[in-house]
């Protein structure tokens, strides 16, 4: 069966996965932050070890997603994030039964393999099963689905906490949502039926697909800057604020987890408004360095501000910026000039790698900084690499179709 378009009706059913999988990632990912105060003083931790179970992912996936190319390159997209979907669930289900720091920690690595195996592959999949057109549109909902699963996290992983008692029973059935993922994706998942071409075609298809050859593209090597120094920042936020709101504003567990839970709120907002307006405007960049401007002035005042109030003001432009990108990013580097299905899940894992390993390093190197010069101080202090990703951007060109209609603006005033 097909679309009037010509395309199979079955893409719609891989999103559908796509989507599952995405809010699964970011659940497991993120789910011990809320339960800092139980995690630290059930396994007799310090911040700078907590902080490790948080970005010990990150590392994986900075070595996974790497390796994912590698890896798809001879199981195909589909079989290497079902290998990946499996290893993750599996090791989340297992974190439930863990009483200790090193068992945990053992746990999140392989959550973090999991992980790295499964990123890339989504990218290659839209690209085979969806028309160019359509793109655009995919990477906006796709982007969304991060901050739904943040905002799982944040809005019901005390609650779960409270209703099951322990915090491992609250791991525990994060694992059994993030199998119930695995097996949809065993049952339903499927690599798109391409017809037969030529080996000069094929030789064409995958040519440049090799990690030198990709990272020498100048968009790849400025998405990737920009994707690592954004990562570096909103790592260390996210696995800090609701300890900081605890620590420096004098909150309790569960305030401070729900009005950190107003950042995937307003990132799921921002990723809507900024998916929205890079299709009507068929424009990419103005959604890029603005909207990373936007994320400095909002991390900032979320720590640097006292009045509640202007905090969840704050938070909301956080949000917003750290999100509003999301689109624009993924579909500038599809669209970029000689780009193909094999060159973009190459490029998605590059950028990937180095961007996890900045979220690996950034609250481990935060956490330790902290007990020296404060977490306030820290998290200010590193705010400094935001610029990274708002330069970046900057230098980088447009390719939307909309820049077209930049071009004519100019020189139809040299015509008057």
């Amino acid at each position: 069966m097909s679309d009037s378009n010509g395309l199979s009706a079955y893409r719609w059913v891989i999103e559908l996965l796509i989507i599952i999988a995405w809010i699964n990632l970011m659940v497991v990912w993120l789910a011990p932050v809320p339960l800092l105060e139980p995690i630290v003083k059930s396994l007799s931790i310090n911040l700078g070890q907590f902080g490790l179970i948080i970005s010990i992912i990150a590392l994986c996936i900075a070595i996974f997603s790497f390796l994912a190319a590698i890896v798809a390159a001879r199981l195909g997209a589909l079989r290497t994030l079902l290998l990946g979907f499996w290893t993750l669930s599996v090791a989340t289900l297992l974190s439930g039964y863990t009483h200790s720091y090193s068992a945990l920690l053992l746990c999140r690595v392989f959550e973090g393999i999991g992980f790295g195996l499964m990123i890339a592959p989504p990218g290659t999949l839209v690209t085979q099963w969806f028309g160019q057109h359509e793109w655009v549109y995919i990477n906006t909902v796709n982007g969304l689905c991060a901050y739904f699963g943040m905002i799982v996290v944040f809005r019901f992983t005390v609650p779960l906490f409270y209703a099951v008692g322990t915090w491992q029973s609250a791991m525990w059935w994060y694992g059994v949502a993030a199998i119930a993922g695995a097996v949809l994706w065993t049952i339903l998942g499927r690599e798109r039926k391409t017809e037969a071409v030529s080996a000069e075609t094929h030789a064409a298809a995958q040519s440049g697909a090799s990690p030198l050859e990709v990272i020498k593209m100048r968009p790849v090597l400025l998405c990737t800057l920009a994707f690592s120094g954004a990562m570096w920042v909103f790592q260390l936020y996210a696995a800090f604020l609701p300890g900081f709101f605890q620590s420096y504003r004098g909150m309790n567990m569960a305030d401070a987890s729900g009005l950190t839970a107003l950042l995937p709120i307003a990132g799921a907002f921002g990723a809507l408004a900024g998916g929205i307006l890079t299709i009507v405007t068929g424009l990419r960049k103005p959604f890029l360095w603005p909207v990373m401007t936007l994320m400095l002035i909002g991390s900032l005042g979320s720590v640097g501000l006292s009045n509640p109030a202007a905090i969840k003001v704050a938070l909301i432009v956080f949000g917003i910026g750290a999100s509003a990108h999301l689109t624009a990013l993924t579909t500038v580097l599809m669209e970029a000039p000689g780009m193909t299905p094999a060159k973009v899940g190459t490029a998605l894992a590059l950028m990937f790698s180095l961007g996890y390993a900045c979220a690996f390093l950034s609250p481990v190197v935060g956490g330790a900084l902290a007990g020296a010069f404060g977490l306030q101080a820290v998290m200010i202090g590193f705010l400094v690499v935001q610029l990274v990703p708002i330069f970046s951007f900057l230098a980088l060109a447009e390719t939307g179709p909309g820049r077209a209609a930049l071009k004519a603006v100019p020189e139809a005033a040299q015509v008057r």
